[in-house]
């Protein structure tokens, strides 16, 4: 390889290194903003134009959805989800962001915003996503289905392990739990384990894992300690800060 050649090709990737980083820049300074809980000057990088040139559209709506919650926008964080349900994207689905919110919002047992998340996606989401929301707000939220054969339904369908197989099983569970039927619970907890850690969707883990530990034994794959990162990627909480933090 030629001196030139050689030259090119380190041009090209210093070249390459700016233009990544550049076009990064918006996000990594919109991340500091959120870690220093500083959710004003987020949405102030949202607005302006770094952010519309350089952040994909669905992205740029997730980030203000995000902080128009965490600065206690109530208005605007509605607004939003409303328009993500109802914009079609060129790149990116607005079903993967909502779904994770709603169920944040089921665990959190945050009626008004899970309504809202619930609105949104039967505005997007197909049949089988729509069934399994409205069947995990009727057991989570509202208590009203004590039907476990429709939940047996919904597993049947199931051709993967993903996290609508890990929530029919968490949601199974509970039902069979608080219909005294303890083995079937644990089992329903065992199975739903196993799909969260396959597809690392973890917001309901902790929840299925102390059923496991307080009434199982050995004989139950998850019993006992186990050594998994328990994260979720949206900063919800139990209940609605109407007072931004400072």
């Amino acid at each position: 390889m030629s001196a030139a050649s050689l030259i090119i090709i380190i041009c090209g990737g210093v070249a390459w290194f700016t233009y990544r980083r550049i076009k990064q820049f918006p996000v990594i300074a919109i991340q500091g903003a959120f870690q220093r809980a500083d959710y004003q000057h987020a949405l102030e990088l949202l607005d302006g134009a770094g952010a519309e040139k350089l952040i994909a559209p669905l992205e740029k709506d997730r980030l203000l959805m995000k902080a128009y919650f965490m600065a206690g926008k109530k208005k605007e964080f509605l607004a939003q989800i409303e328009k993500i349900a109802h914009t079609h994207y060129k790149k990116g689905e607005p079903i993967l962001i909502l779904e994770q919110w709603y169920y944040h919002c089921l665990r959190c047992k945050h009626t008004e915003f899970a309504n809202a998340y619930k609105q949104a996606l039967h505005t997007c989401a197909d049949e089988q996503t729509i069934n399994i929301a409205d069947t995990a707000y009727e057991i989570l939220l509202t208590e009203h289905l004590h039907d476990i054969t429709i939940l047996d339904e919904h597993i049947g369908k199931i051709r993967s392990a993903d996290f609508h197989a890990g929530l029919l099983y968490y949601l199974k569970g509970k039902l069979c739990f608080k219909e005294q039927q303890l083995n079937e619970a644990l089992h329903a907890f065992d199975n739903a384990l196993f799909n969260f850690e396959t597809t690392q969707s973890y917001m309901f883990y902790e929840d299925a894992k102390q059923y496991i530990d307080t009434y199982g034994d050995n004989s139950y794959l998850h019993y006992g300690k186990q050594d998994v990162s328990i994260h979720t990627d949206i900063d919800m909480v139990e209940r609605y800060r109407m007072v931004p933090k400072k």
